[in-house]
């Protein structure tokens, strides 16, 4: 039986799925993405089972590509009470933005839920991050025809996947924006792409993708060279036209910063993502957050606040290491710009091949 690649199995018409960013990635970036030839992703992971349900009819009338849909493997810790001396930071920042400081009646939707809505509406591809299904939930998913991938930072957690029956894996190196998909560790002490990728790769049997950094044609080919069967990509589509963001937000990816303005930080969620550091980052950042998602609850009334003021010092800025290449395209122009890049990528990665082997074998 002929082996099929990842890209063929899923029918894309380019190795890159566009990565599934959380309040950002909604059905429409989903619809957009897919229709342009990338794998669409809707970042479900704070949605409640209703608006998933809504999302994934939207997604289905609106395309008959293929997408995925991206869960977080968490507890919503429905029964957790903070104590009140530890809000005491948080109370403190909200009476400066002159916010009243309310604990919401839920720090975020139930997983279980949430995955009962996927076994229902069988999306083509489901995602997770922040932990790992059991063996029966991903022969839940597979038997309603849903093909599973994991994330994974490190080899142990894509050995994991591995072993629970998840059809492939997406390796995701510390240059990532956004949350860290860590379950067997905080993610602190974080691999890069390069090693990372090669480690998974010669780990484990299933197709691997490469996230984290990605941010051209040149990245993919690179990543493809190192064992990859496709990337995925978050920072390099956030300052397309498709993507709704707010426009302080936007602003400061126009600025084009070097990758060593985004830093780990755990103050808006309390689990470690990847942004651009500004003013809340460097006041708060030391100061010990409440568990995610509780920290991420309590922090969303300053980060929309902040938003709706166009105050970027306030907001959850959530970049990658490729920053600086972000590009102002549509996913369509996108699209074709990645495909000419790869095209030229290989190219010129033949011509250095053939000039090499030469030299090596006239001087053997």
């Amino acid at each position: 039986m002929p082996h099929h690649t990842l890209v063929e199995k899923l029918e894309l018409a380019l190795p890159v799925i566009q990565a599934p960013m959380a309040g950002i990635s909604n059905a429409e970036m989903v619809i957009a993405a897919s229709n342009a030839g990338f794998l669409g992703s809707l970042g479900a992971g704070m949605m409640s089972p209703e608006e998933i349900e809504a999302s994934l009819r939207q997604i289905k009338s609106e395309t008959t590509s293929v997408f995925n849909v991206n869960l977080f493997i968490i507890d919503h810790l429905p029964s957790y009470y903070p104590d009140p001396q530890d809000t005491l930071f948080l109370r403190h920042v909200y009476e400066k933005l002159e916010l009243d400081f309310i604990l919401p009646n839920q720090y975020a939707p139930s997983f279980q839920e949430q995955f009962e809505v996927l076994l229902h509406a069988k999306p083509p591809v489901a995602s997770f991050t922040f932990g790992i299904l059991t063996q029966e939930q991903v022969s839940m998913l597979h038997a309603q025809g849903i093909f599973v991938c994991g994330t994974a930072t490190t080899s142990a957690e894509a050995r994991a996947w591995a072993d629970v029956g998840a059809d492939a894996v997406c390796a995701q190196g510390i240059e990532a924006g956004g949350h860290r998909g860590s379950f067997l560790s905080d993610g602190g002490n974080g691999v890069g792409l390069l090693p990372l990728v090669r480690e998974i790769v010669k780990d484990i049997s299933i197709p691997v993708i490469a996230a984290g950094g990605i941010m051209d044609g040149e990245g993919i080919v690179a990543a493809i060279s190192l064992g990859a069967e496709a990337v995925q990509m978050g920072t390099a589509f956030l300052g397309c036209s498709d993507t709704a963001l707010a426009p302080a937000y936007r602003k400061a990816l126009e600025q084009h910063l070097p990758a060593e303005s985004t830093v780990l930080t755990n103050v808006f969620s309390g689990r470690l993502a990847r942004g651009i550091c500004n003013q809340f980052i460097e006041e708060y950042g030391s100061s010990q957050p409440f568990p995610y998602p509780v920290q991420n609850a309590l922090t969303q009334a300053l980060r929309k606040k902040a938003a709706r003021d166009g105050n970027a010092e306030n907001m959850s800025l959530w970049a990658g290491q490729g920053l600086r290449l972000i590009r102002n395209n549509s996913f369509k122009e996108m699209a074709h710009i990645l495909q000419d890049e790869i095209y030229s990528a290989v190219e010129k990665v033949n011509i250095a091949l053939s000039v090499e082997m030469r030299c090596g074998r006239s001087g053997s």
